[in-house]
């Protein structure tokens, strides 16, 4: 199995087309800043080397790597940003299954659903610039429920 330099970078937007961006230490999803178009913070990407690759478990982190998304230790997943460094990560000396999300493919977009949590998938809410969070998928989908696809290209 090829190891990785570094990071992959991809930008992820949801299916709505907001862009996930860095704010204040927090990852939220908008679009428009007084009327400038944001760039969208690049995601460093890198495997969970541990667990099963056909699942694509995937590490993933912001600020060129620095932090890494969370789904915490507790008995309910809380998203936060904690400063760890990606790599360390992949390279394997910590436990890092609270800081994996299976990725599945749904054609254009993606989902994330937590390693550590399995059920609670990462998500935006309807309104924008608000942080991106965790959600379970419910049965019957109100109009104004949590976004769970996202859009994840590659960075050019």
């Amino acid at each position: 199995m090829m190891v990785l330099s570094g990071a992959l970078c991809f930008r992820m937007k949801d299916s709505a087309l907001k862009i996930l961006y860095l704010h204040n230490n927090q990852l939220l999803a908008g679009g428009l800043h007084a009327g400038k178009v944001i760039k969208g913070e690049e995601i460093s990407v890198v495997p969970n080397r541990a667990l099963d690759a056909s699942l694509c478990p995937v590490i993933l982190g912001v600020q060129g790597g620095r932090q890494c998304l969370s789904c915490g230790t507790e008995k309910e997943p809380v998203l936060k940003l904690e400063p760890v460094n990606i790599m360390e990560l992949y390279l394997g000396s910590k436990e890092s299954k609270s800081f994996t999300f299976y990725r599945r493919d749904m054609g254009l977009t993606s989902s994330f659903e937590s390693a550590a949590f399995p059920g609670w998938f990462l998500c935006t809410v309807p309104e924008a610039d608000q942080p991106v969070r965790l959600t379970q998928i419910p049965e019957d989908a109100a109009w104004d429920a949590p976004i769970t696809d996202f859009y994840f290209q590659q960075c050019d």
